[in-house]
């Protein structure tokens, strides 16, 4: 019965230690790709309500006054090349406000997204918030749909009155892994790529650290052992032959 009671006790506490690590992995990606956590709270409010500004975009909707919204999308793609978060923002995913997409003057869906609605809010053509698994779009009448931007890949939609449709997108899941792979990853800057790799063994290392530190109050030469523990890998933790 105690070596029963005994396996229980030690099963468990390597539950906890790994739920510990797994939280301590994940704190440690986050920290690496946001420095800032609040940009990433920020971008998600603004993709439930995109920071829209007909009044900045003014001057520019009276210029643009007869144009049908294809001319018009055609003007914003025109005014922001696009452009990767980690390009414009060094963030894997951002969504700026139109001050920033304006000031930048390149960006992604989103930044084109914004700055777009904004327009037709000024110019008073209705439109809708349409997104997908990987990208959003305004999506208006007579929109011609194309392999990014249809029906089927639609997630969520939101129409000129505000209501939300939530369905089950029939997406290109290849191309929208690709599109993720590329835009996460495949650009990600090398340093960040490093940063994030190096925290695996710091991570490692002081999950070894602390297992050690349970087991035994640590002399000088057990700290040694921690040392090379964290440094090297395993080793032993037996006290020293004399």
């Amino acid at each position: 019965m105690n070596w029963r009671l005994g396996r229980r006790e030690s099963v468990g506490r390597s539950k906890k230690m790994s739920r510990w690590w797994f939280a301590l992995l994940l704190a440690w990606i986050l920290f690496v790709l946001y420095p800032n956590p609040g940009e990433l709270i920020t971008s998600l409010y603004r993709l439930h309500k995109p920071p829209v500004d007909a009044a900045l975009v003014s001057d520019l909707a009276q210029e643009l006054e007869g144009s049908t919204p294809t001319e018009i999308q055609a003007f914003v793609y025109e005014q922001l090349p696009y452009r990767y978060d980690w390009t414009a923002y060094n963030t894997p995913w951002y969504f700026p406000t139109l001050d920033e997409a304006l000031l930048k003057g390149v960006g992604d869906c989103k930044a084109r997204y914004v700055l777009f609605a904004s327009l037709l809010e000024a110019l008073e053509i209705p439109y809708r918030k349409n997104i997908s698994l990987t990208h959003i779009w305004v999506e208006y009448d007579g929109k011609l749909e194309n392999r990014v931007e249809n029906n089927r890949e639609t997630l969520i939609a939101v129409d000129a009155a505000g209501r939300t449709r939530v369905r089950l997108p029939r997406a290109d899941l290849q191309r929208s892994w690709a599109s993720f792979r590329h835009a996460f990853w495949e650009i990600m800057p090398i340093g960040r790529k490093l940063l994030l790799f190096a925290g695996f063994p710091v991570v490692f290392g002081l999950f070894g650290l602390s297992s050690l530190l349970k087991r035994r109050s640590l002399s000088w030469v057990g700290w040694r052992l921690v040392l090379c523990r964290v440094l090297f890998g395993r080793v032993r933790t037996e006290p020293l032959q004399p």
